[in-house]
C-alpha cells in the first residue's frame, strides 16, 4: 500500500474504495491518480502483494455500456463526483499503487458492480437497451 495507508495500518477489503496510481498514459486504459474498487477476495488480499481492482470514471456517458456499475459520490466520504465502475478493465496492481481509502461501497452498489462484473467476463449476457 502506499506510504499513508501503510502508515495508519489500513487493511484492505473487497468493496473498499481507494485511491490509486494507475500508471502513465496507455491509450483506452484509465491511467493516472483515480478511485478504484478492490475486488479480489479477502483472503487473497492478504496473502498476495497485488490486489485486483475495478477503475472508476466520471465519464458518466460509460455507464451505458455493459460491465459497468454507477457509484454515487457521496457528501462525507466521496468519490468527489458521482462515477462509473469499469468493470470490463479490471487488473491488477501493486498494493504500493493504493494511496488512501475513500468509503465501502453500499449493498446497491456491490450487486450492481458483482452483476457488471459477470457481464464483463461472460458469466451473464448484457441486457442490451
Amino acid at each position: 500500500m502506499g506510504k499513508l495507508a501503510r502508515r495508519h495500518g489500513a487493511e484492505l477489503k473487497r468493496g473498499e474504495v481507494w485511491w490509486a496510481d494507475l500508471g502513465a498514459y496507455r491509450p483506452r486504459e484509465q491511467t493516472g491518480r483515480r478511485p478504484v474498487v478492490i475486488w479480489q477476495s479477502d483472503t487473497l488480499t492478504r496473502v498476495l502483494q497485488s490486489v485486483l481492482v475495478v477503475p472508476l470514471t466520471t465519464n458518466l456517458d460509460r455507464a451505458n455500456l455493459a460491465g459497468t456499475a454507477m457509484i454515487s459520490s457521496t457528501p462525507v466520504a466521496g468519490p468527489p463526483q458521482d462515477s462509473v465502475a469499469l468493470a470490463f478493465q479490471m487488473r491488477a496492481i501493486p498494493k504500493s499503487a493504493l494511496q488512501a481509502r475513500i468509503r465501502d461501497l453500499d449493498e446497491s452498489e456491490l450487486e450492481e458492480l458483482e452483476l457488471a462484473t459477470d457481464e464483463a467476463l461472460g458469466r451473464v449476457e448484457p441486457k442490451l437497451p
